[in-house]
C-alpha cells in the first residue's frame, strides 16, 4: 500500500510523504513510483541549464521507517509494549552497564518518544473530527488522564538512576524533556479546537494539563517558553535538536551509488568495438588497392578515424537510450541496525509529450489560453524511482511491529524563481462612484506534479499544483 501527502514546508520547498507498506505474507515487495513535473517554458528550465546533479540538489529524500503504531490508551497500560521494552533495557543496563547496553537503552528511549509523538498526534486528530458532543467530552477528559498516566510511568523510571550511570540518566532525560514538548505542542492545539461554551471542564484539564508540564519543566531546568527569555532562539533550536535526536532512531542507513555501472561500462566498450570495426571496414579497401600511395592511405586513416569518433558516439546515446529504460541514475541501499532491508532506485530525464502517458496529460488539463504550452512549449521532468523493501525482513524485528518505511521528499524550487518576474503588479479597479483606484495583484506561476503509483498490479495517480513568484511558494493544491 502507498500513501502521500504534500505540504509546503517553507518559503521555497514543498515537501511529500510518501510511505509504503509492505503486505503481510509477502517476503518481499516493489513499488513504483513516477513523477512528472510540468515547467512553463519562460522559466528556462531545460536539459542544457538543469542538468541531473541540480535536479538531485534540489529534491532532498529522507528515508525513514514508519512509526509503529499505538494509540494513546496502549500507550497507558503501563505493560504496554513499549514500557516494557524501555524496562527491560534499562535492567539489563543496570545490571551489566556497557557500551553495548547504553545504546540499547537510547534506542528504546527514542522509539518509545518516537511513539508516544506519533500517538498524540493520531489522538488529537480523533477528538478534533470528533462531532458528537457528549463523545468529545469523554475523548477530550481521557485524553488528559492517559497523558498523565503515560509520563507518570515514564518519569517514575527517574529513580531507578543513581551517580553511578550519568550518561543512561541523561539520555533519559532527553527523551522526558521531548516527551513534554510534544504533550504541550498537541494539547495546546487541542486547546484552541474546542468551543469553551460546551467544553468548560474539559478545559479546565487541559489548561491544568499544561500548567503542570511548564511547572515539571522549571523544576527539571527543561527548556520552554518564556516571555521573559526575549527571542526564545535557544528554545528553537534545543527543540530542533532534541527532534532530530529523538527521530534519528527511526531513520535508515543509505548508501548511494551509481546504478548499472558495469553494465553501461560493457555496453560503451561495446559500441567502441563497433565503430573500429566499421571504420577498419571502410579503411582496408583503400589499403588494398592503393597500398603505393603512402599519402592517400593515411589521408583515408584520418578520414576513418573520425568516422570511427563519430559512430562509436552515435552508438553509445543508443545504448544509453535503451539502458536508462532498465537502469537508474542511482541505486541506494537501505540498512536498519546493520540489517540490509531493501534499495531504492532514482532517475530523471526530460522528455516531451510523446513519451507522457495520455492519463498524465489528461490529469495535467492544459488550458487552451496558455499560449506558452503552445508556442514554445512545456518542459516535462520525469523523475522516477523503484523502491524494494524486504519485507520479511522487517518483520523479524520482533521488538516493535514495523510495517514499511516513509520517504520524505523536499522539493526545492530556487532554481525554478530565478527567472521568474517582479511578483508585485498594481491593477486599477473601478469603484461603484466611478472612481479608477489602484490595488495590488500577485503575479504566479504554476508547477504541476502529476505521480503515479504501481503496487501488486494496482496504479494509482495523485495530482497537484505549486504555485508559486519570485518570493516562494503561495501555497500548494491537491487537485481532483
Amino acid at each position: 500500500m502507498i500513501q502521500v501527502n504534500a505540504k509546503v514546508h517553507d518559503k521555497f520547498s514543498v515537501e511529500f510523504k510518501i510511505g509504503f507498506r509492505g503486505t503481510e505474507d509477502a517476503a518481499a515487495n516493489d513499488f513504483a513510483v513516477n513523477t512528472w513535473i510540468f515547467i512553463p517554458n519562460s522559466l528556462n528550465i531545460n536539459a542544457s541549464t538543469y542538468g541531473k546533479e541540480l535536479f538531485y540538489r534540489d529534491v532532498k529524500s529522507n528515508i525513514r521507517l514508519i512509526t509503529p503504531t499505538f494509540t494513546l490508551a496502549e500507550l497507558a497500560d503501563r505493560e504496554s509494549h513499549p514500557f516494557d521494552n524501555l524496562r527491560k533495557s534499562l535492567d539489563r543496563y543496570l545490571r551489566e552497564p556497557s557500551t553495548f547496553s547504553l545504546r540499547e537503552f537510547e534506542f528504546h528511549v527514542k522509539m518509545f518518544a518516537s511513539i508516544c509523538k506519533s500517538a498524540l498526534r493520531e489522538a488529537v486528530r480523533d477528538i478534533v473530527d470528533t462531532k458528537e458532543i457528549q463523545e468529545k467530552q469523554q475523548a477530550l477528559t481521557l485524553f488528559s488522564e492517559r497523558i498523565r498516566a503515560v509520563t507518570s510511568e515514564y518519569r517514575a523510571l527517574a529513580e531507578r538512576f543513581d551517580d553511578n550511570n550519568p550518561s543512561a540518566r541523561n539520555i533519559f532525560r532527553h527523551g522526558d524533556e521531548f516527551l513534554s514538548h510534544i504533550i504541550n505542542i498537541q494539547t495546546v492545539k487541542l486547546y484552541l479546537s474546542i468551543d469553551p461554551n460546551h467544553f468548560k471542564a474539559e478545559e479546565q484539564q487541559l489548561i491544568g494539563l499544561l500548567k503542570d508540564e511548564y511547572e515539571y519543566k522549571a523544576a527539571q531546568g527543561y527548556s520552554r517558553a518564556d516571555r521573559s527569555f526575549g527571542s526564545n532562539d535557544q528554545l528553537i533550536y534545543r527543540h530542533s535538536l532534541l527532534k532530530k535526536y529523538v527521530e534519528s532512531v527511526l531513520y535508515l542507513k543509505v548508501n548511494s551509488s551509481p546504478d548499472g555501472n558495469a553494465a553501461k561500462q560493457v555496453t560503451f566498450g561495446i559500441a567502441a568495438g563497433i565503430a573500429m570495426i566499421i571504420s577498419t571496414l571502410i579503411a582496408l579497401p583503400f589499403q588494398r588497392y592503393l597500398g603505393s600511395s603512402p599519402f592517400i592511405i593515411f589521408i583515408v586513416l584520418v578520414i576513418a578515424y573520425m568516422f570511427k569518433d563519430r559512430i562509436k558516439e552515435i552508438v553509445r546515446n543508443q545504448f544509453a537510450y535503451k539502458l536508462k529504460k532498465k537502469y537508474f541514475d542511482m541505486k541506494s541501499m537501505l540498512d536498519f541496525r546493520g540489517q540490509h532491508i531493501g534499495w531504492i532506485k532514482e532517475g530523471v530525464d526530460f522528455i516531451n509529450d510523446a513519451k507522457t502517458p495520455e492519463e498524465v496529460l489528461r490529469l495535467r488539463n492544459r488550458s487552451p489560453l496558455e499560449a506558452d504550452n503552445h508556442l514554445f512549449e512545456e518542459r516535462t521532468l520525469l523523475y522516477r524511482k523503484h523502491v524494494h523493501i524486504d519485507t520479511g525482513v522487517l518483520r523479524d524485528q520482533k521488538e516493535y511491529p514495523l510495517t514499511g518505511i516513509n520517504d520524505i521528499m523536499r522539493f526545492h524550487i530556487q532554481h525554478y524563481t530565478l527567472k521568474m518576474d517582479d511578483p508585485d503588479v498594481r491593477i486599477d479597479v473601478m469603484e461603484p462612484d466611478g472612481n479608477i483606484q489602484f490595488t495590488d495583484a500577485y503575479r504566479i506561476y504554476p508547477l504541476y506534479i502529476i505521480m503515479r503509483f504501481d503496487f501488486e498490479g494496482n496504479t494509482e495517480y495523485h495530482a497537484f499544483r505549486i504555485i508559486a513568484n519570485r518570493n516562494g511558494i503561495l501555497r500548494c493544491e491537491k487537485m481532483g
